[in-house]
């Protein structure tokens, strides 16, 4: 049996676009868990074998929609904090970058695309660090970029 290669926490990461230079990425510090979900409406039809009408017929499926959900949680850092407050008080979406490690034949390189903030909660517990949790939803299409 051949193992896996697997990927250690750090090769990914959730950036948002830098306010003071456009164009450039930074990952907001204290996240100790992240995620982007990549989700795809579908309808579905019955089409009928129509030289054995009597046969279970398959079900076709096809694409309405394509969403991109990226979540995180952790320590909120203070340096941090301005960033995440600034993304959720636009009303307008802020782009963001999830990047893989790696060559683009490992599988390597970043999905890019705008994005609300639309859930930002930071807490306290008597005795341990602040935290902070965060959800970004996608606007418009979030494209793959291989690595070079």
């Amino acid at each position: 049996m051949a193992q896996p290669t697997t990927l250690p926490f750090s090769a990914i990461a959730v950036k948002l676009e830098s306010l003071a230079h456009a164009g450039t990425f930074e990952a907001p510090c204290g996240l100790t868990e992240r995620a982007a979900q990549f989700t795809k409406e579908t309808n579905s039809a019955v089409v009928p074998d129509c030289a054995n009408e009597d046969a279970a017929p398959f079900v076709d499926r096809f694409a309405v929609s394509k969403s991109v959900a990226v979540s995180g949680k952790g320590v909120m850092a203070r340096q941090s904090l301005a960033r995440w407050r600034a993304a959720y008080e636009s009303d307008a979406p802020v782009r963001a970058r999830v990047e893989v490690s790696g060559t683009g034949a490992d599988g390597g390189g970043a999905w890019e695309g705008l994005f609300h903030l639309t859930s930002f909660e930071v807490g306290a517990v008597r005795g341990e660090r602040c935290t902070v949790s965060v959800a970004l939803q996608s606007t418009g299409a979030v494209a793959f970029t291989a690595a070079a």
